[in-house]
């Protein structure tokens, strides 16, 4: 008699039976994966582009924002002053002396034993005004004093009524001078004479009574000023011409420097000398990030457009067009002698000490050279570069062409999308085929299977009545 097959079985060989129908979906699969790959790879080279692009497009400013136009500065002694050096600068040397720094106004109490009651005392009871005048913008600050207040209580609310008070200028605080005096100090928020305070009672004579005085210097244990109105600029001697500002930051006294004052020299101290110069090595390691991003490309080019010389098989982008096209491109960009220079000058990068090996890279292959023409020539070098036909120049454009919106590798993934879209229209009906198959099949079981059972029900009902007869 025939056997049954359980549905577990049938399963099994409609599984071994789509492995089989599908070999062609699997193939198509791997090609999907492979142009996948191909675009993935596209995306890297754009960002190696663009890397290269954005260091060109440096080399190409002609004004202060050029890497070759950046400058340094040197101190002989910059424990008085450090001067940072812009692009605007002039290549040169100062001769700078540090006279005196900017200060914060200061004005300073009378000193007042912490527990004694003498401002209580003097004052009594009651709400007190005074106004803070800085830079011109009057602020006026009110102080509750209360009968049981004493020196402490007293100095500590004018703190705190000052320092609640939003922009207005100044900043309070008590210095304790002893273990059991103080003093009260209000301080600018800002240095130099313009931030000068001016002090006024509005409502009683809180101020005046504790010796808060803008007209009277300070002395001894008595209260006003710390500083002189002519103390609080900050005042440098560059060249012999004095220079008189309201911060020890300096900018644009002498157009793209910055001085940093930070104390000032003894009478008859040697002038500080700064000189101004090309930022040299700046530059130089600037050009080593050029030429290892154009090396980077080239690398990345022959990983991926190369045959395997063992297994013969091609990598991703071997025989790409686009791919090519873009090597043989840039090692001609860079063998190419620049056009319209002035005779004499440079016009390859091997005059700078920059070479090519046979593959195309490039080195830096003499440093003494590059940093000689960087010292004594950066004109010449920088129209090298930045000209209308200079390495830079023709990099940028050439970048451009490929990284745009619509440049050359978006139109090859454009392409390769497309592709992918084909592939998947085709394995997606490929595979609804083979479901419709595998479904049909599994209908048929069914169908062999109720017969199979019916089969074996009426075999058993004749089998009984043959035992019966």
């Amino acid at each position: 008699m025939i056997s049954s097959v359980d549905s577990g079985s049938i399963d099994i060989l409609l599984q071994s039976y789509r492995a089989m129908e599908r070999q062609p979906v699997v193939r198509l699969e791997s090609q999907r994966d492979g142009l996948n790959d191909r675009i993935s790879l596209f995306s890297k080279l754009k960002t190696k582009l663009t890397t290269l692009e954005s260091l060109a497009k440096d080399f190409t400013y002609t004004d202060g924002t050029s890497t070759l136009g950046q400058r340094t500065a040197s101190v002989s002694d910059d424990s008085y002053l450090t001067v940072t050096a812009g692009a605007s600068s002039t290549v040169t040397s100062h001769s700078m002396s540090v006279l005196q720094l900017a200060k914060a106004d200061k004005i300073v109490s009378n000193q007042y034993s912490l527990d004694g009651t003498d401002l209580f005392n003097s004052l009594g009871a009651g709400t007190f005004t005074f106004e803070v005048t800085v830079n011109g913008v009057a602020n006026q600050i009110s102080v509750e004093i209360a009968a049981d207040d004493d020196n402490e209580a007293v100095l500590d609310k004018i703190v705190t009524a000052v320092n609640s008070t939003t922009d207005i200028g100044i900043s309070a605080s008590v210095i304790n001078d002893t273990t059991s005096t103080g003093r009260l100090v209000f301080t600018s928020d800002e240095t130099g004479a313009e931030n000068e305070m001016t002090l006024t009672d509005v409502t009683g004579s809180l101020l005046s009574s504790i010796g808060m005085n803008d007209s009277t210097a300070m002395n001894g244990t008595s209260g006003g000023y710390v500083y002189d109105s002519g103390e609080l600029d900050a005042i440098v001697e560059v060249d012999g011409i004095t220079i008189q500002r309201g911060s020890n930051t300096i900018e644009n006294a002498v157009e793209g420097l910055t001085i940093e004052l930070l104390q000032p020299q003894e009478s008859g101290t040697t002038p500080i000398t700064v000189n101004i110069d090309h930022d040299v090595e700046n530059i130089h390691s600037k050009l080593e990030e050029f030429v290892n991003a154009y090396n980077d490309i080239m690398d990345f080019i022959k990983t991926n457009t190369g045959i395997n010389t063992t297994t013969y098989e091609r990598s991703a982008l071997s025989g790409d067009f686009a791919v090519n096209t873009l090597k043989t491109q840039l090692r001609n960009l860079i063998s190419q002698p620049v056009s319209g220079l002035a005779a004499g000058e440079p016009t390859i990068l091997a005059q700078l000490g920059i070479t090519t090996d046979r593959d195309g890279k490039l080195s830096i292959s003499d440093s003494d050279e590059l940093d000689d023409m960087l010292k004594g020539n950066l004109d010449q070098v920088s129209a090298l570069f930045n000209s209308s036909d200079g390495f830079a120049t023709r990099l940028v454009d050439l970048m451009d062409n490929y990284t745009g919106g619509d440049g050359v590798i978006e139109k090859r993934k454009d392409v390769l999308q497309g592709q992918i879209k084909l592939l998947n229209g085709r394995i997606d009906r490929m595979d609804a085929m083979v479901d419709r198959r595998i479904e049909g099949y599994r209908q048929q079981f069914s169908q062999l299977q109720a017969a199979y059972n019916q089969y074996s029900a009426q075999y058993a009902s004749i089998s009984t009545l043959l035992q019966l007869s």
